[in-house]
């Protein structure tokens, strides 16, 4: 692999319904000290999700938890049961990352303003249909999202989204451009959403300089932060 400036990282759950792959990463991170943290997962329906949450924080090194939403009816997230599983979540002073897809984002608007002391990430950046250049829809939902000063967005996942085979810098673009406009540099943050974007041929090297081309109208200043700084303030990595 090429080397990166890269040198600490959030490993992310990829397997919803286990928490043995979450506590496999957080063995990994007690063993490699690069990794900084680890989102994990947790059954947000189990009627003991309060106490499930407290066994995995005591290790600090879990910051936040997701569920893949691909795997649930559209409006899951608005189900009462999930909700009690969010609020325990932010009892335990952890994150959610929101792993979205468009149809989700009408229902991600009326859950955050349910919760609006939950720190949340929209991951892969709500994953628009890039490969057909689609915008509409994607583009209001996610300048509605934008609003809520708790809620950050990942530049993350977009190769796979655009044409596998084929996808250039510039279908990413107008992406990009559109979720920093709405978010502000500050609230952005880089992902590698490595291993995954290996399927559209890209290395954990070659989406960093996707991205840094795709911020060049940013200055350095703007830039740094997104590939750093904000991922470190949101997940609480000191």
């Amino acid at each position: 692999m090429k080397p990166t400036p890269v040198r600490d990282v959030i490993a992310v759950q990829v397997l919803n319904h286990s928490e043995a792959e979450t506590r496999y990463l957080l063995e990994l991170a007690k063993k490699h000290s690069f990794i900084r943290g680890v989102v994990g997962w947790v059954d947000l329906t189990d009627p003991k999700v309060e106490q499930n949450l407290s066994i995995l924080a005591k290790d600090s090194r879990l910051v936040g938890v997701r569920d893949i939403l691909d795997f649930h009816e559209t409006n899951w997230i608005l189900r009462e049961d999930v909700q009690h599983g969010l609020h325990a979540v932010q009892g335990q002073n952890l994150t959610f990352d929101l792993l979205l897809r468009p149809q989700h984002c009408k229902y991600a608007i009326q859950l955050v303003k349910k919760f609006p002391g939950l720190k949340m990430v929209i991951d892969h950046i709500g994953k628009p249909h890039i490969k057909n250049q689609e915008m509409i829809g994607w583009r209001d939902e996610i300048e509605e999202l934008s609003q809520y000063s708790n809620i950050y967005c990942k530049l993350s996942g977009m190769v796979t989204e655009a044409d596998l085979d084929a996808w250039t810098v510039a279908d990413l673009q107008p992406y990009v451009t559109h979720v920093v406009e709405c978010f502000g540099p500050d609230r952005c943050m880089f992902g590698s959403d490595w291993p995954v974007c290996t399927l559209a041929g890209a290395t954990y090297s070659t989406v960093i300089d996707a991205l840094n081309s795709c911020l060049q109208h940013l200055s350095v200043d703007q830039k740094l932060p997104i590939f750093g700084k904000n991922a470190a303030q949101f997940y609480g990595i000191r």
